[in-house]
């Protein structure tokens, strides 16, 4: 364990744990090392990543494994026991965490300590609860979990108290927790660089596309697992069918319910419209198929999850239909970029494709508010409001460190908002079915 000197380091900790990689390394997601890289770049200081260890890797399917030296931010097993944390943690400007009520003992060490901490959020307890009715089949266990999350919260709300911050992925957990912070920030989680922004050329495509009646291309990327409701976009598709609506689904993704989606698939005769792939590289196959070759987004998520796929779609000028969660409500409601169906019903999802499939002018409409709410939320002004926000809230902020930002920033939604006479009235109305 090496003992931090540098009063200006960033300590992250995440909530994602690393595995052993076959180099002695320690296994991260991509995605992961991408935000903590951004950090470091935007940071007066050393950024370090203090991880727990798991004996298993986790179901992302972007693993990388780190050896020292290989990225512009340093990675380490975090210290166990909270001496032993405490020894690694004392000098450092301000320190990033998960609002866990795991990390209620971390929160505490650092009031002590005299260390700023600042929380991120993504998960309400509502989607908590709906996460547990996907996953959880037991009626016993699904009971004493949805128990446990009551009393989660309760020690969540008691740690805001005492943090000098809280980033928010995504509105639901903003709208219930921003002013139980000195200093809230609303952000919307986005892996595509400015420069992946759909172009003006391909975007111009696309639209001549829908407004000339082309068979509508349906997309669906993710992990393939029950929270996502991807059992769901079988019956989307039949009901599509039983419809007489002209489309191709295509579904790129791994996952435990892989098997039994592809089931699904043929048991209802679809293996003609419906084409289920394996996962894409995120940047050389995931981003062009949205740009080019994907006019909606089809997204059965039975749960709000602020998932990134929201802004990262909308930033490659796809619109996004799917059932009405809490995330995905939020991010129609900022962007105007989307319609929400109620949820567990896919015949009101494919009713409203249907009235898209006749009606292609709202469609355009939808599409271009998307993308413009991804330009306001691509990774680079994502990061740079968010390591802005941590330098105001850290020891820095005394020393004039940086520039600072006022509490409760919203300008991230703000600037969303800031559309074309077309896309604000979109963007006024959450699209039901």
């Amino acid at each position: 364990m090496k003992t931090a000197m540098n009063s200006a380091e960033l300590i992250l900790l995440p909530s994602l744990a690393a595995h052993r990689g076959p180099h002695g390394g320690l296994v991260m997601t991509q995605k992961y090392m991408n935000g903590a890289a951004a950090f470091a770049r935007r940071w007066p200081g050393p950024v370090t990543s203090l991880v727990t260890l798991s004996s298993t890797p986790s179901s992302d399917m972007d693993h990388v494994e780190v050896t020292p030296g290989a990225f512009e931010t340093e990675l380490e097993v975090r210290p166990v026991g909270l001496d032993a944390l405490a020894a690694r943690i004392a000098n450092a400007a301000v320190v990033l965490a998960f609002l866990s009520p795991f990390e209620a003992p971390t929160a505490a060490l650092c009031k002590r300590l005299g260390v700023p901490i600042v929380f991120t959020s993504e998960y309400t307890p509502r989607t908590e609860r709906q996460i547990v009715d996907a996953d959880t089949r037991n009626p016993v266990l699904r009971l004493r979990r949805k128990l446990w999350i009551e009393q989660a919260e309760r020690i969540r709300r008691r740690m805001l108290r005492d943090c000098a911050g809280l980033q928010c992925n995504g509105t639901p957990t903003y709208d219930i927790y921003k002013d139980l912070s000195p200093r809230s920030l609303l952000f919307f989680d986005n892996r595509v660089p400015q420069a992946g922004l759909v172009s003006d050329a391909v975007f111009g495509a696309k639209l001549d596309r829908l407004r000339a009646g082309k068979p509508l291309r349906l997309v669906f990327g993710g992990r393939l697992i029950a929270m996502k409701g991807v059992l769901q976009l079988p019956k989307v598709a039949a009901e599509l069918r039983r419809r007489n609506v002209p489309f191709t689904m295509d579904i790129y993704g791994s996952g435990d319910l892989e098997k039994k989606l592809a089931t699904g698939i043929a048991a209802r005769g679809l293996a003609g419209p419906v084409t289920l792939h394996g996962p894409l590289d995120f940047e050389s196959g995931w981003l062009p198929t949205l740009r080019e070759a994907s006019d909606l987004f089809v997204c059965c998520h039975v749960q709000g999850d602020p998932s990134s796929t929201y802004s990262e779609v909308m930033s490659c000028g796809v619109p996004i239909i799917g059932y009405d969660n809490e995330a995905l409500l939020g991010a129609i409601a900022q962007s105007g970029g989307g319609w929400a169906t109620p949820l567990q019903d896919p015949g009101a999802l494919a009713d409203r494709i249907a009235i898209l499939d006749k009606d292609r002018s709202d469609l355009v409409l939808a599409a271009k508010a998307a993308r413009h709410f991804g330009r306001s939320h691509m990774f680079e002004p994502t990061m740079d409001r968010r390591a802005a926000h941590l330098i105001e809230a850290s020891r820095l902020a005394s020393q004039g460190t940086g520039p600072l930002r006022p509490a409760h920033d919203t300008r991230g939604a703000a600037n969303a908002a800031e559309t074309s006479a077309a896309s604000v009235q979109a963007a006024r109305r959450v699209r039901r079915g």
